[in-house]
């Protein structure tokens, strides 16, 4: 009777013991992510990185974040940072989550603030890219750091990361003058396959994924000026996680936009030319006694 009791009694106290370890475990659930992405962002940019928050929906398989922001590289204060994500989310299956490899079918991004910084020759997101070729190249970010990280954590593959609505603010400040600020509005990129050409990609490498997509379409807009325009080509040329990671990227919105404010300049431009020609006109008329009959007209009612 009394070894009954005890079992009963230690049964009870493992079954509190497993509770107590599953509420932590879904109290710290949020912050170990928010940690995480804060962590492979930050490896991967060599920036100070900060999210504001972090959901995980451990019964219907859901992530949502809101407020990453990456800072500018030192010496850039032109603006008040280098990126600001408004939101993002996904969906996956509990099970994927227990994988070493988790299969995502959409990762959306919405609501992106990039600012560009030019000053004199050389720029932030010359910085920030240069970053970027050293974490391809699996150097650490400061001396005596692992060369890990790049490969730690769980690996992904995902078959869409929709991004949408991306604003990129230009700054430059030439030599001795004022700054110019110029906007670009990019409303959709879809990257397709990501982590299917070769091995699947880790959080940080999906981070250079998306900010190379970015910048990508950015340079591909003619809007932008020629010195910021040359700056990102230039540095984009060293870079490979797109095409090493079988990321298929997808701008006709992009075009779309561009086609559509193309078509709004050449009917401003088919306006302004047509009101032209009709002051041509009609000073032509004047001038070679085009209003005669109104002449004519004025005479015989004063006869």
């Amino acid at each position: 009777m009394k070894l009954a009791k005890l079992l009963i009694a230690l049964g009870g106290g493992l079954l509190v013991l497993v509770v107590l370890v599953v509420v932590i475990a879904f109290i710290s659930i949020d912050k170990i992510a928010k940690a995480g992405i804060e962590k492979g962002t930050n490896y991967a940019l060599a920036v100070p990185t900060s999210l504001e928050s972090a959901d995980v929906g451990v019964f219907d398989g859901t992530f949502k974040m809101q407020g990453l922001k990456i800072d500018n590289p030192e010496g850039y204060d032109s603006s008040p940072f280098f990126f600001n994500l408004g939101s993002g989310s996904v969906a996956v299956s509990l099970g994927s989550l227990r994988s070493d490899v988790v299969t995502l079918p959409e990762f959306k991004l919405s609501d992106i603030d990039v600012h560009i910084d030019r000053k004199g020759t050389t720029s932030n997101v010359h910085q920030i890219l240069d970053n970027l070729k050293r974490f391809e190249s699996g150097e650490p970010a400061e001396p005596g750091e692992p060369k890990t990280e790049k490969e730690a954590g769980k690996k992904f593959i995902v078959n869409e990361i929709a991004i949408k609505n991306v604003q990129v603010h230009a700054h430059l400040l030439p030599l001795g003058g004022e700054v110019s600020t110029t906007k670009l509005v990019i409303p959709e990129i879809i990257l397709k396959d990501v982590g299917t050409a070769g091995d699947p990609v880790s959080l940080a490498e999906i981070t250079n994924i998306v900010m190379q997509a970015i910048l990508e379409s950015a340079a591909q807009n003619n809007l932008l000026p020629e010195e910021i325009l040359n700056d990102l080509r230039s540095n984009l040329d060293g870079l490979n996680a797109l095409a090493e990671n079988g990321v298929e990227m997808l701008t006709t919105e992009l075009d779309k936009a561009a086609e559509d404010v193309q078509d709004q300049l050449q009917e401003k431009a088919d306006e302004l030319q047509d009101k032209a020609k009709d002051a041509i006109n009609d000073g032509l008329n004047n001038l070679l006694g085009g209003n005669k009959d109104k002449k004519k007209e004025g005479d015989n009612g004063g006869g």
